[in-house]
């Protein structure tokens, strides 16, 4: 039986540095939460971190591994996810939506967000069907056979490649760019600033195009969903089980289990490893330099969970279990959120209540999101199907796709 559980995590990926004398992990708990070596983490040099660390955390490498605690395949955390998040929105199932949806676009790191900015691409492997508006600020790539059925307004700010047919009744229908449309065209009236690709045999109904072209049309597959594909987040937190600086800092991987009342964990620059976050109580991590953190179980929580990465804080978070916060959720800043990236391995049903922002970029392409009303979110989402009963708004950080700047060797 699939457990319903809130996402909690955030992610970021700005390139901070820091110093030797940053060596240390904090535990300030009440209930005498402390840190302490782990028998399961570091290298053979007594606690001393590995050469490559200074590397690491001045945003150069070394890079994280992608694959099983086997494998040697490897790449820098920058370049994987500059890879995985090319669209606002991604979903490797069909897109269903009962309210309206919204996506556009900034750069975080050089402006403050403001509503409507060009951008913001989505990507549907099935079809999509929409009862409310729909505004795309980039481009929208529907997969299935099935296309989209409109309801609404409907608006694509870039191009527009739909893998079967374009039907409904929306009071509008625009797409600035080009349109490539594999099926019929049934619509009231459909406008379209470029060229109108149409397959010939199909019904094409009114349109207003720059150019209209009876051409095949090819089948797109907008979200790499496929199992060769994937990002292996199980197998990049196996490795990092064994391959971690907990022994450099003295963090014992358990210090977050059985929290009570209220526990924080501030962590420096370096790879980290926890087996799980649990108690009835509430947890706060602080990110002040460049870190990856494996959390290899759940997340349980009873009071919340704050995530604060602070300038030039960065993090990458991989979670390999279920996450359950039943207090309030504290997901970092909405002005940089190209800095938060975070990787689920599980495919239970991810519950976002009303009113939550995720500030950040979220990969889990086996959950559904479920949106129990309206969300508003900064950065991205990547999964398996959206479950939305109110408006959903997506504001992309484009500053995502140049995660990889400085990542050299790989």
């Amino acid at each position: 039986m699939n457990r319903r559980w809130t996402l909690a995590v955030l992610l970021a990926a700005s390139m901070g540095s820091c110093t030797r004398g940053d060596l240390v992990a904090t535990v300030q708990s009440p209930d005498a939460g402390h840190a302490g070596s782990s028998s399961d983490a570091g290298g053979p040099d007594g606690g001393e971190p590995a050469a490559d660390w200074e590397a690491y955390c001045a945003g150069r490498g070394p890079p994280i591994v992608v694959g099983d605690a086997e494998t040697d395949s490897q790449v820098c955390s920058g370049r994987l996810a500059e890879r995985t998040f090319r669209h606002a929105l991604c979903t490797c199932e069909g897109l269903a939506l009962g309210a309206s949806l919204e996506t556009d676009a900034f750069h975080g790191t050089s402006e403050r967000y403001q509503p409507g900015g060009a951008g913001g691409d989505v990507g549907v492997n099935g079809a999509l069907s929409a009862n409310d508006a729909v505004s795309v600020g980039g481009s929208l790539r529907i997969g299935g056979a099935g296309g989209a059925q409109l309801g609404q307004t409907f608006r694509v700010g870039e191009a527009l490649h739909c893998g079967g047919p374009l039907t409904g009744n929306p009071v509008s229908a625009t797409v600035v760019g080009d349109a490539r449309i594999r099926g019929d065209v049934a619509l009231p009236a459909l406008r379209v600033g470029g060229v109108l690709m149409v397959p010939a045999g199909h019904v094409l109904g009114p349109v207003d195009a720059a150019e209209v072209r009876r051409e095949p049309v090819d089948p797109v597959i907008p979200c790499a969903c496929d199992a060769a594909s994937q990002v292996d987040v199980s197998g990049l937190i196996a490795r990092h089980v064994l391959d971690n600086d907990n022994a450099a800092i003295g963090l014992d991987a358990t210090a977050m289990e059985d929290i009570e009342g209220e526990r924080a964990l501030e962590l420096p620059c370096g790879r980290f490893h926890l087996t799980r976050i649990t108690g009835t109580g509430r947890a706060t991590l602080t990110i002040r330099a460049r870190t990856a953190l494996f959390v290899e179980d759940v997340v349980d929580l009873g009071e919340g969970l704050s995530v604060d990465v602070q300038a030039p804080g960065a993090l990458d978070l991989f979670l390999g279990g279920a996450v359950a916060v039943a207090g309030p959720l504290t997901l970092g800043a909405t002005a940089t959120p190209s800095r938060v990236r975070v990787y689920v391995a599980g495919s239970n049903v991810l519950a976002l209540s009303a009113g939550s922002i995720l500030a950040g970029n979220l990969y889990a392409p086996h959950a559904v999101l479920s949106l129990s009303g309206g969300a508003e979110v900064f950065g991205s989402v990547f999964v398996r199907q959206v479950e939305a009963s109110g408006p959903l708004r997506l504001h992309y950080d484009a500053d995502i796709r140049d995660a990889g700047a400085e990542c050299t060797g790989d």
